[in-house]
C-alpha cells in the first residue's frame, strides 16, 4: 500500500532531512568551507542515508530552492554582460560540444573499468542530468541504476572537487556586480517569484527539463538585461535555497543501490577525476582564444550542474553570466543531440 505524501512518518522524514541539511550547512559555514550550505547539507544527509535513517527530500522545497537560485543568478545579466555574451556565442557553442565529446571519448574506458555494457557506459559518461540520462539510456539498453549512480557521483564529485580546489589555491575574482549590492525589495521579490513560477509552469507544459531553475533564471535575466531588475536576493535567502538543494542531492545516496557496486563506484570516481581534469584543460586552452579569465573558464567548462558551478562563480566574484551561459548551452545541446546521436550509434552497431 502506498503511503500518502503527508502521512506523519513521511512528513517527519522530510523535516529530518531538511534539519540535517541545515545542520550540515551551518557546520560547514562555521568551518569556512566553499559552498557551505550546499556541500554541508549534502554530506550530512548522505551520511544519514547511508547510516539507514531512510531520509526523503521534500521535492517542493528543492524546486523552490532551484527557482530562487535561478532568480538570483539572473540578476548578474546586466545589459553590458548580455552584450558581451552575444559576442562570444561561437566560443560558448564550441566549448559545449567539446565537453560532450570528452564524455563520449571516455565512455569505452568507463565500460572497461566498471565492466559495463556500452550503452550504460555511454549514457553514464555524458555530462547530462541524472534522470534524463537514465531514462534515455534505458531505451537503448542501458542499465538505469548504473547510469544513475555514475551520473550522481559526477555531479557530487564536481561540486566537491572544483570549489574545494579553488579554495585551496586561493582563487578569487574581482568582478564587481550590482547584483551583490542590490537591496531586497519585498514586493519586488514577491513579484519576481510569482512571475518565475508562471514561467516555470509554462516550461514544464512544453516539456523543458530543469524548468524550476530556468524559470527563475529566464524571468530575472530578462528583467535585468533590459534594466528593470525588481529586487536583490540576499545571501541568507540563497543559503536557505542551497540547504534544500543539498538535501535533495544527499537523499539520492540510497544504501541498497550502492551496496555491491564497489567496482562500478571505483570506475565512476576515476571517470569523474579524468573528465573534470580534461574539462579543466579544455577551459585553460580556451582562455588562449578568449578574453575570459582562467578560473571563470574552468567553471564554465566543468562537467557539473549549472546551479552549483554558477553559485561558485557568484561566491568567488567570477564572471557569473559566462558560467551560466556555457552550462545552459551544454544542457540544451545535450537534450537536442543525445537522442539522434544514440540512434546513429545504434545504426552503426555500437549500441
Amino acid at each position: 500500500m502506498r503511503i500518502p505524501a503527508f502521512a506523519p512518518r513521511v512528513v517527519l522524514s522530510h523535516l529530518l532531512c531538511l534539519a540535517l541539511s541545515g545542520l550540515g550547512g551551518a557546520v560547514f559555514f562555521k568551518l569556512g568551507t566553499p559552498l557551505p550550505w550546499l556541500l554541508g547539507g549534502m554530506l550530512f544527509v548522505a551520511l544519514g542515508q547511508l547510516a539507514g535513517l531512510k531520509l526523503a527530500a521534500w521535492r517542493p522545497a528543492r524546486n523552490l530552492g532551484m527557482l530562487v537560485i535561478g532568480a538570483a543568478l539572473g540578476l548578474f545579466f546586466t545589459p553590458e554582460a548580455a552584450g558581451h555574451l552575444a559576442q562570444r556565442a561561437p566560443l560558448v557553442v564550441g566549448a559545449a560540444l567539446a565537453t560532450l565529446a570528452l564524455g563520449v571519448l571516455l565512455s569505452p574506458l568507463l565500460a572497461r573499468l566498471g565492466r559495463l555494457d556500452r550503452p550504460s557506459a555511454l549514457f553514464g559518461s555524458i555530462p547530462g542530468g541524472v534522470a534524463e540520462m537514465s531514462v534515455l539510456g534505458e531505451s537503448y539498453g542501458a542499465k538505469p541504476i548504473a547510469v544513475a549512480i555514475i551520473q550522481l557521483l559526477r555531479v557530487v564529485g564536481v561540486v566537491v572537487l572544483v570549489p574545494s580546489t579553488f579554495a585551496a589555491l586561493g582563487v578569487a575574482g574581482h568582478i564587481p556586480s550590482a547584483a551583490l549590492a542590490r537591496p531586497l525589495e519585498p514586493l519586488g521579490f514577491l513579484a519576481l517569484i510569482l512571475a518565475s513560477v508562471l514561467a516555470t509552469w509554462l516550461l514544464i507544459r512544453i516539456g523543458v527539463r530543469n524548468a524550476w531553475l530556468l524559470g527563475g533564471l529566464f524571468v530575472s535575466l530578462g528583467l535585468t538585461a533590459t534594466g528593470h531588475a525588481l529586487t536583490g536576493v540576499p545571501s541568507w535567502i540563497t543559503a536557505i535555497a542551497q540547504v534544500a538543494m543539498g538535501a535533495q542531492l544527499g537523499a539520492q545516496f540510497e544504501r541498497a543501490a550502492l551496496l555491491g557496486s564497489g567496482r562500478l563506484l571505483g570506475a565512476a570516481i576515476l571517470h569523474v577525476l579524468l573528465l573534470t581534469g580534461l574539462c579543466a584543460a579544455l577551459g585553460a586552452a580556451l582562455t588562449l582564444v578568449s578574453s575570459v579569465d582562467l578560473a571563470t573558464m574552468v567553471l564554465a567548462t566543468a562537467p557539473g550542474g549549472v546551479a552549483e558551478m554558477s553559485l561558485t562563480a557568484k561566491i568567488l566574484l567570477l564572471d557569473v553570466p559566462v558560467v551560466v551561459a556555457f552550462h545552459l548551452v551544454r544542457i540544451a545541446l545535450t537534450a537536442m543531440l543525445m537522442q539522434p546521436f544514440s540512434a546513429l550509434l545504434r545504426r552503426w552497431g555500437y549500441l
